[in-house]
């Protein structure tokens, strides 16, 4: 069942009687209702229960009652009404969460609902919120989305990004008990958007922009609310749920294991050799043809099922690195001819050069094929995981999957359409062959590295729609980088679809910036959907990501805000969630104009009074990556930047921090600008 619209569903309330008055569940500003869970709650119902009280309370200014129903007195059932005492209090109506006796009492159970699934019912004086919870393990948490669904449909909240400023609590003074009665189930099993948190490359960042770990870590907890006990951005949105298949790259440590004693196992380079000491050993390579490796992976895999109890196994070759895939006789057998044309790269010449070859599915297939009839001899109910990627990402042509692999789906890119379209009919080839499939694509990297303005809702849409009704099961996105003022519709819109894909682009983006911007809501509309035509134009065109950002398309992009701004006139928060915005546009612009020099100039050579202008140039955006890092850390990921894209201005002699003498950069605590000292 389709979840309804928040307009169908405000215009299906009614009111219900209650002793011939309202009933409401907040009057003139004040809570009249308990919230009320059974004695041992599910996790689900208990996490559900706190987080309806918090938003209650953050709605009215006052505690919300939020007890077990053992501590109900007086309690009684009368024609399906409900009266009962806390102490001196006698609440006016019931908020039930989760499972419990007087929900029982009151004929709502989660019989029947499956994982992930939500019944929200209203009966006399009393709305079950609940879900089949631990009942339904790969997805415990029907409860808690219960709740997410009341607080967004009938309160009216939303959750646009992560922190304050993206919660938009609507001012109510009165809410009367909503009559409902519907059960919705998430049509996708597993929603899973990644959440990108610091590492060793967010730290290269820091570095550049003369800041610490520690002060990421501070920054980013207080941004999105963590220390504030806002609610988890991803939970709110009822992601979740799993489809206990195992992905990811998986032979990391083949290279430490096994090269002094069968260097032979290893993917022969184009030069002859097979050491890859020098070429990101951890990302090694294998000579997938090999019957030895073959025999020690699956050894290997057996021991860590026997070891983790493992359900699943993921069988998918590693990522990226310098080592180029296997080109001996025996593995080069198991590539059709008539395979996709695909170009790889050789890192063992100097410079590295690119050279064809022809799709590696079937060898990858092969060679899945190989270690799954071996493990599955003696671990006969393993499913597999195996990516269609990179270089084997379309289908094979000759191998045929065994039953039992499980494939992820790496295709589909929003930066080109040709490729797009390629992808999508590689999924229906996939679906055909596949035990099972799941979309696990790198879509939220659009902008990872440059911090580009990005808005491709309708696409995703369209994708959603299309593969929500072929038989998806589950995703795995590859990431939300918190560029939120750049590319948050899409994580937005991303999370909206996962819980229903039958949702339209309009009506997301519609409801996004009519719940977030209110009266400046037409603008901000209209400034998403000029990013989004400049996305597409790069998509069509094959142009460079930036490319479109030149000084007057940021001057319209500014000129749609400054009307938002006008019409937003006394509602602060709206205004601030507009300058959220602004930040973004600010960034783009001055990032555009310094990689645009970088093109132009890639050997250095420029006249003087442009090359003065392109260094001062470099010192505004650091200063700016700065500020934003200090103001808005959320708004684009500074430091993520920092390691994308700044490294290609070295050979201008520009290494942020360390290009700036301390007095021109530093600031207090307060992201003040330090004075240099007196005479310096």
């Amino acid at each position: 069942m389709k979840a309804p619209s928040l307009p169908s569903l405000l215009a299906c309330l009614c009111l219900v009687p209650h002793f011939g008055q309202t009933a409401d569940l907040i009057r003139e500003g004040e809570p009249r209702c308990a919230i009320v869970t059974a004695d041992a709650p599910s996790p689900a119902a208990k996490g559900g229960a706190r987080l309806l009280a918090a938003q209650l309370e953050r709605i009215t200014g006052h505690k919300a009652l939020l007890v077990p129903e053992s501590a109900l007195t007086e309690l009684s059932v009368t024609d399906g009404v409900v009266s009962a005492r806390y102490r001196s209090l006698q609440p006016e109506t019931f908020l039930l969460v989760g499972e419990s006796q007087l929900a029982a009492r009151l004929g709502v159970t989660a019989s029947g609902l499956e994982r992930g699934a939500i019944r929200l019912r209203t009966v006399g004086n009393a709305l079950t919120l609940l879900g089949a919870d631990e009942a339904t393990p790969t997805d415990p948490m029907g409860s808690r989305h219960a709740v997410v669904a009341f607080l967004e449909e009938v309160v009216g909240m939303r959750y646009l990004w992560p922190g304050d400023l993206g919660l938009v609590v609507p001012q109510v003074t009165t809410l009367a008990l909503p009559d409902l009665d519907r059960t919705y189930t998430p049509p996708i099993i597993q929603r899973k958007i990644r959440w990108s948190s610091r590492n060793d490359r967010m730290d290269a960042g820091l570095a550049y922009l003369g800041l610490t770990p520690q002060d990421y870590d501070t920054r980013f907890a207080a941004a999105t609310g963590r220390t504030a006990g806002l609610p988890d951005w991803l939970e709110w949105q009822r992601l979740g749920g799993s489809l206990e298949l195992a992905g990811g790259h998986s032979f990391g440590d083949t290279w430490e294991k096994y090269h002094r004693e069968h260097p032979e196992w290893f993917a022969m380079q184009p030069n002859g050799s097979r050491d890859l000491s020098q070429l990101t050993p951890e990302r090694s390579r294998l000579c997938k043809s090999n019957p030895g490796l073959i025999e020690a992976l699956a050894r290997d895999k057996i021991a860590e099922l026997n070891r983790t109890g493992a359900k699943s196994i993921s069988l998918s070759p590693n990522d990226g690195g310098r080592a180029t895939f296997c080109v001996c006789d025996a593995c080069r057998a198991l590539d059709p001819p008539e395979g996709r044309p695909i170009t790889l790269t050789d890192y063992t010449a100097t410079p590295p050069r690119d050279y064809e070859a022809v799709s590696l599915t079937d060898r990858m297939v092969w060679f899945w094929n190989r270690l799954a009839e071996r493990i599955t001899a003696e671990k006969p109910d393993t499913w597999f995981v195996a990516y269609a990627y990179s270089a084997y990402k379309a289908p094979p042509v000759r191998e045929k999957l065994h039953p039992r692999i499980a494939v992820a789906f790496v295709g589909i890119d929003y930066g080109n359409d040709a490729a797009r379209a390629q992808a999508r009919a590689d999924w229906e080839a996939w679906l055909k062959m596949a035990g099972k499939l799941y979309w696990r694509p790198n879509l939220l990297l659009y902008g990872r590295r440059e911090g580009v303005p990005a808005v491709f809702v309708h696409k995703l849409a369209e994708d959603l729609n299309h593969f929500g009704s072929h038989s998806l099961l589950g995703t795995d996105f590859d990431s939300i980088m918190h560029h939120w003022a750049t590319e948050g519709l899409n994580y937005y819109a991303l999370s909206r679809l996962l819980w229903d894909p039958s949702l339209s682009a309009g009506a997301i983006v519609d409801d996004y910036c009519r719940s977030g911007f209110g009266p400046a809501a037409d603008p901000v509309k209209a400034w998403f959907a000029r990013i989004e035509a400049l996305t597409d134009g790069v998509a069509a065109s094959g142009s460079p990501k930036l490319e479109p950002y030149t000084a007057a398309v940021c001057a319209e992009l500014n000129g749609l805000l400054d009307e938002a701004d006008r019409l937003a006139a006394g509602d602060d928060p709206v205004r601030r969630r507009i300058a959220f915005l602004r930040t973004g546009i600010e960034f783009a612009a001055v990032q555009a104009r310094t990689h645009a020099h970088e093109a132009a100039y890639r050997d250095r050579k420029a006249d003087p009074a442009v090359d003065a202008a392109f260094r001062a140039d470099l010192e505004a955006k650091f200063q700016l990556m700065r500020q934003i890092f200090r103001e808005q850390p959320l708004a684009v990921n500074t430091p993520m930047i920092a390691w994308g894209s700044e490294g290609i201005f070295r050979k201008f002699g520009w290494s942020g921090a360390k290009s700036l003498p301390t007095d021109r950069w530093d600031a207090d605590e307060e992201g003040r600008v330090v004075p240099p000292p007196v005479g310096k």
